[in-house]
C-alpha cells in the first residue's frame, strides 16, 4: 500500500472513533515507517511524525507500549512521537525510548529526570551517552541502583559536581566504590579519596568482626597498596602535559610553593604535584606513588626535603584525603612534621631518587 493510502486510512481511522481500527492504523504506519525510515528525507520523516502523533493520543496502553518499542531504536527518530512516549507517567511506555531513543534532547531528559521517579532514571542512566548536565540530575536524585547504573555507564560523562557526588554517595555503598575505581575518566585526586573511603570501609568491616589492631592496619594497608598502585599509574598518564607547564613557569617567573598552593586551590592536583616532582628534582612516579601511599610519610619527606609549609602539607594531606584531615591525624602529621629535618629529608629523597634510577623496570 502506498503513502498516500495510508493517510487515507489514517483520516477514516481516526473519523471513526473506532479505538480497535486506529489501533490497527497505527502498527501499519509505525511498521511502514520502521522499513523505509532510513531512506526518508527529513520531510518525510515529519509526515510520518504527524500521523503517528495524531494516531497515538489516547489509544490503549498495549498499544502505546508497542509502539515505544518500535520507534526507541529508529536513527532518524519521530521527535513528536518520541517525546509523547517519552513524558508518558508509565514507565511501560516511556522506558524504551528514555533508554534508546535518539530523539530526546538534554533538556527532555533533565525534564523527565526532574520530574519523574526512580524508574525512569534508571531507564535514563543506561543509554549510550550521557552528557554532564543530564548525569548532574541522575546523580543527585537517584537512588543507590540508579546511581551505580550510571556510574558503570562508560558513555556516561560527570561534571566536577557529578564525581563529588558519586564520591560522598560512595562513602554508605560497598559496591559504588569498587565501580568508580573501574573508570577511566575519574580525576586522580578523586581517586585519591576513593583509596581512603576503601581504608575507611575495610577499618570498620574488621573492626565490627573482632579482629585485632595489628590484623585491622596490615589489611588495610593491603587494601589501600591494591587501589594506590592504580591510581598511581592513573595520575602519571596526566604528568607529562603538567610538567611541562611547570616547567615553562619554572623558566619564565620561577617556581615555589605559592605556585603549589595556588594549584591547589584550584583542584589542578597533578600540576601541584608536578611542581613538588620539579622543585624535588624527582621523577614524577615517586610523587605519585608518595602521594598514593597508604601512609602520609613519603609525601612528608618530599614536602620537607624543599622546604614547604605545614600549610602547604596539611594542604596536600587533604587533597589526598578529598576531605579535610581529622583532628588526631594533624595533630600527628605536624608532630612528624616538626621532628623531621630538612637535611634527613633531602638525604630520603636523594636515596630513593637514585635507587629508582638503577631499579630494572618491572616486567609487564
Amino acid at each position: 500500500m502506498s503513502i498516500a493510502s495510508f493517510i487515507d486510512e489514517v483520516e477514516s481511522a481516526i473519523a471513526s472513533g473506532d479505538t480497535a481500527r486506529r489501533s490497527g492504523a497505527l502498527r501499519e504506519v509505525t511498521k511502514l515507517f520502521v522499513a523505509q525510515s532510513s531512506a526518508l528525507s527529513q520531510a518525510q520523516v515529519n509526515v510520518f511524525d504527524e500521523v503517528i502523533s495524531r494516531l497515538a493520543r489516547d489509544i490503549e496502553f498495549k498499544a502505546r507500549v508497542e509502539l515505544s518499542e518500535n520507534v526507541a531504536d529508529v536513527q532518524k527518530a519521530p521527535r513528536q512521537v518520541v517525546r509523547q512516549l517519552a513524558f508518558d507517567h508509565d514507565i511501560a511506555v516511556a522506558g524504551p525510548v528514555i533508554e534508546r531513543s535518539n530523539g530526546l534532547d538534554d533538556n527532555d531528559l533533565v525534564t523527565i529526570g526532574q520530574e519523574r521517579g526512580q524508574e525512569f532514571l534508571l531507564a535514563m542512566s543506561q543509554r549510550p551517552s550521557l552528557s554532564e548536565k543530564v548525569t548532574d540530575v541522575i546523580v543527585d536524585r537517584g537512588n543507590d541502583q540508579v546511581v551505580r547504573k550510571v556510574a558503570g555507564n562508560d558513555g556516561a560523562r560527570f561534571s566536577q559536581h557529578g564525581f563529588d557526588q558519586l564520591l560522598e554517595k560512595a562513602r554508605g555503598d560497598d559496591t559504588l566504590p569498587l565501580i568508580l575505581k573501574a573508570r577511566a575518566d575519574i580525576p586522580s585526586n578523586h581517586m585519591a579519596t576513593l583509596v581512603q573511603i576503601a581504608r575507611e570501609k575495610a577499618r570498620e568491616t574488621l573492626s565490627a568482626e573482632g579482629a585485632s589492631d595489628e590484623a585491622i592496619d596490615a589489611a588495610v594497608s593491603r587494601i589501600s597498596g591494591l587501589i594506590s598502585s592504580d591510581a598511581s599509574d592513573a595520575l602519571l598518564d596526566n604528568f607529562r602535559d603538567a610538567s611541562r607547564r611547570v616547567y615553562l613557569k619554572a623558566a619564565s617567573k620561577g617556581l615555589g610553593e605559592p605556585d603549589i598552593v595556588e594549584w591547589l586551590h584550584e583542584r589542578k592536583l597533578v600540576e601541584a604535584l608536578a611542581a613538588l616532582a620539579h622543585l624535588a628534582h624527582v621523577e614524577p612516579a615517586v610523587v605519585s606513588r608518595a602521594y598514593f601511599a597508604a601512609h602520609y610519610d613519603p609525601l612528608l619527606y618530599l614536602v620537607r626535603s624543599v622546604r614547604l609549609s605545614w600549610n602547604c602539607f596539611k594542604m596536600l594531606l587533604a587533597a589526598k584525603l578529598g576531605h579535610e584531615p581529622p583532628e588526631d591525624l594533624l595533630k600527628s602529621a605536624f608532630q612528624s612534621y616538626q621532628a623531621l629535618t630538612v637535611p634527613t629529608a633531602q638525604r630520603v629523597v636523594r636515596f630513593v631518587s637514585a635507587r629508582d634510577k638503577i631499579s630494572p623496570p618491572k616486567a609487564a
